[in-house]
């Protein structure tokens, strides 16, 4: 009988441990017994805010371009530098958008061509149109 008494005890106060250590954050703030801030998951600031993940903004390339800002706005295109010019893009929001440059002196290595944005939506890459084997490809980042 003492054995069974003493189990038992012993399985009350484990009992008692557990239950006091599972506790949620807010039962242990009402209890006045907060976890300690070490052991919480530390908070992101706003300074590393998740880039956007859409076209609209502007790209700055970031190879050797005749372009030196892309800026997109809904499904129109303006491109500064030696490339200056205006432009559309069609397929905004799916798998494969197109960009086409509708320049007064147009460049044959830069009228239209296919985007690919990266996953986290920080870079885009312009595949324009070319010869069989491709054509010219333009890296940018927000800028």
């Amino acid at each position: 009988m003492r054995k069974a008494l003493t189990a038992a005890a012993l399985l009350g106060l484990g009992a008692l441990l557990l239950s006091g250590c599972s506790g949620s954050g807010a039962d242990d703030a009402a209890k006045g017994t907060a976890v300690p801030k070490a052991s919480q998951p530390a908070e992101k600031s706003s300074e590393a805010a998740a880039p956007e993940k859409g076209l609209d903004g502007t790209w700055r390339p970031i190879n050797d371009s005749p372009i030196d800002t892309l800026k997109i706005t809904g499904d129109t295109v303006t491109t500064t530098g030696e490339l200056a010019c205006p432009g559309s893009l069609e397929g905004v929001g799916t798998a494969k958008p197109r960009i086409t440059l509708d320049c007064a002196k147009p460049d044959p290595d830069r009228t239209k061509g296919s985007l690919k944005t990266k996953s986290d939506g920080s870079a885009v890459v312009i595949e324009w149109d070319g010869q069989e084997w491709g054509g010219m490809i333009d890296s940018l980042r927000r800028g």
